[in-house]
């Protein structure tokens, strides 16, 4: 098929494209033609350096001179001199040589071993049952908390002597609180019997010991 060169746009664009390249040419070249140098009129000024002015600086000087602590004198021994006659002896020394000596440690029988650290602790003659049959026996169910049908427990705390007594029996806790639980107990415990702690074989008196007391209705 012959395409008409008038109408094919590529053909076109190409033509254009050299036709404006030449006119380009043409002109670059005319114009270099037309104004071949180039001048500048270049104005030099002189500037004036301003005046230096020189002056002479003092030199410093230290207004306080630096102390130098003066070294440490070497004591020297004067072979002229005892060391014992140096020494000064005060006049009470009989009072420092007459010091009473330190009383003895308490016997093993005095002492109150921790009920954690005794060799043999003691133990409750009659077990758990003497202190219910106690409460039964003497009616020590606090009345407040048996007329509103209440259980309760209290932990008492005592020591016990080398001879099985119960000593400083006190209230440590008590649930439910001022319903008469802990003063029971106490009373309790004020009666009972222990087999006593033995500590070197020997029976010693025991402190720091609890004992948990349950009120229950039957």
């Amino acid at each position: 098929m012959f395409k008409n060169p008038q109408f094919d746009l590529k053909f076109q664009y190409r033509r254009n494209l050299e036709i404006g390249a030449v006119v380009s040419l043409v002109l670059i070249i005319a114009f270099l033609i037309v104004f071949k140098r180039f001048e500048t009129e270049v104005v030099v000024r002189s500037v004036e350096a301003p005046p230096i002015q020189v002056e002479d600086i003092p030199i410093t000087q230290t207004v306080r001179k630096v102390e130098v602590p003066p070294k440490p004198t070497i004591p020297v021994e004067d072979p002229k001199i005892d060391p014992l006659d140096e020494i000064p002896l005060p006049n009470n020394m009989d009072l420092i040589f007459n010091i009473a000596p330190p009383p003895p440690p308490p016997s093993i029988a005095d002492e109150r071993v921790p009920i954690y650290i005794v060799e043999i602790k003691p133990k409750l003659i009659g077990g758990i049952k003497a202190i219910h049959d106690y409460i039964v026996k003497h009616n020590l169910y606090p009345k407040m908390a048996y007329e509103a049908g209440v259980s309760g427990i209290a932990l008492i705390g005592f020591s016990i002597d080398k001879n099985g007594k119960t000593t400083n029996v006190h209230v440590i806790e008590e649930r439910p609180a001022d319903l008469g639980f802990g003063d029971a107990g106490v009373r309790v415990m004020k009666e009972m019997k222990f087999t006593p702690g033995i500590q070197r074989d020997k029976p010693v008196g025991v402190k720091d010991v609890q004992q948990s007391i349950k009120f229950e209705l039957e």
